[in-house]
């Protein structure tokens, strides 16, 4: 697992518990538009945890499949991820490249074009990776499924999301507040 800051602190936050924006439970009647293959075209997250900011974008290229039961992401065309940030006045580059696929048992409710969707992080699997690299020295390579069964997670990939959806766009959406700490990350995707 990558030793960066801006990861340890990540996990310590989200670990402690944030708040986040979860609408209530509806059925799923009529098949939501959310399912099906989409590939990422634009993906952006800021974050301020504590002493840490960070702004990411990349990632274009992955696949997201999505059904009524499971969330799965290929990762063979995916371009890297680069974050980029303060820790205590001091600026920072990570640089992150996912490979392979990963895939959860998943929930989708809500409406047909509004909903969300929630993955369920012990039953990942897969050999998805990620390789990190801090200012162009690596911090290693670690095993997804691996990390997301522990109880830790990448704003890349987020365990919960409201979606909103046209028959060729997917827009997934995770706002999350606690103290000190705001997350929002946006994953816009066209069909496949």
């Amino acid at each position: 697992m990558s030793t960066t800051p801006f990861r340890l602190l990540s996990a310590a936050v989200l670990t402690a518990g944030l708040a986040f924006a979860v609408p209530a439970p509806a059925s799923a009647a009529g098949g939501p538009c959310a399912v099906g293959t989409w590939k990422l075209t634009k993906y952006t997250m800021k974050s301020h945890i504590e002493e840490v900011t960070a702004k990411a974008k990349g990632g274009e290229g992955t696949r997201l499949t999505i059904t009524k039961k499971s969330a799965s992401y290929d990762f063979s065309r995916a371009k890297k991820v680069v974050t980029k940030g303060v820790v205590e006045g001091d600026p920072y580059t990570v640089t992150d490249v996912f490979k392979k696929k990963l895939t959860f048992k998943s929930s989708l409710t809500g409406k047909k074009k509004t909903g969300s969707l929630s993955l369920k992080p012990k039953t990942a699997t897969g050999g998805a990776t990620i390789s990190s690299f801090l200012g162009g020295q690596s911090t290693g390579t670690a095993k997804l499924a691996k990390i997301y069964r522990a109880g830790l997670d990448d704003r890349f990939i987020p365990t919960f999301g409201q979606y909103t959806c046209t028959s060729k766009t997917l827009k997934l959406v995770l706002e999350a507040d606690g103290p000190r700490t705001t997350i929002a990350s946006v994953h816009y995707y066209k069909r496949a």
